[in-house]
């Protein structure tokens, strides 16, 4: 999950992040977050980070900017999801929106753990690309603030809704077109794993 953190981030998107053995690894990793992983037969396809809003997280610590007027989000009822992450290498499936079904499954099981566990809410601090994606696969979400520039990355920050009907709405769409479906990934996209594991 690091090596494809330092993969997407840094290698691809350039972001000015600290890549060790070629593992991004940054404090937060060192709370206990808790990881929702999509595998398919033991290979990691995507990947996310979930941590209280209750202590230490990226939006209060790292991104204040793109936060709410009012101040920090602090509710134990509230998660924050960060390092959202779809090995794009592995996986080109895509439905007739656009979307990758791999970021549609990462999202599923994102809101399918906040409503098992009992969370309202989840925020998260994104770039305006990725914004119109979640917009576009089902999520409903406000902006928490104003955009904000971090090097040169139009970035901001939303509170989304979990609920039953968000987790209909981000359902794999029907593929472009599933003959294309790489045969080393499997053909079943249910059979790919979702998981939520803390690091060992």
């Amino acid at each position: 999950m690091f090596a494809l953190r330092a993969r997407q981030f840094k290698h691809r998107r350039n972001w000015s992040l600290t890549v060790v053995d070629n593992a991004e690894k940054d404090r937060f990793d060192d709370l206990d977050p808790l990881y929702i992983c999509v595998t398919d037969q033991g290979r990691l396809l995507a990947s996310l980070r979930l941590l209280p809003t209750t202590g230490p997280n990226m939006l209060r610590d790292v991104f204040p900017e793109v936060g709410a007027p009012s101040g920090p989000v602090r509710d134990p009822l509230i998660h924050e999801s960060s390092r959202f992450c779809v090995d794009t290498e592995a996986v080109r499936n895509y439905g007739l929106d656009g979307i990758n079904h791999v970021t549609r499954e990462l999202l599923t099981g994102l809101f399918t753990h906040a409503l098992d566990t009992g969370l309202i809410n989840i925020v998260s601090v994104y770039d305006l690309y990725l914004e119109r994606i979640l917009r576009r696969a089902g999520c409903r979400f406000e902006r928490l603030g104003a955009v904000h520039r971090y090097d040169g990355l139009a970035t901001v920050a939303g509170l989304f809704e979990v609920s039953q009907e968000v987790i209909d709405e981000l359902r794999p769409e029907p593929l472009v077109n599933p003959a294309e479906l790489s045969p080393t990934l499997g053909v079943d996209l249910a059979n790919h794993a979702i998981t939520a594991a803390r690091a060992l």
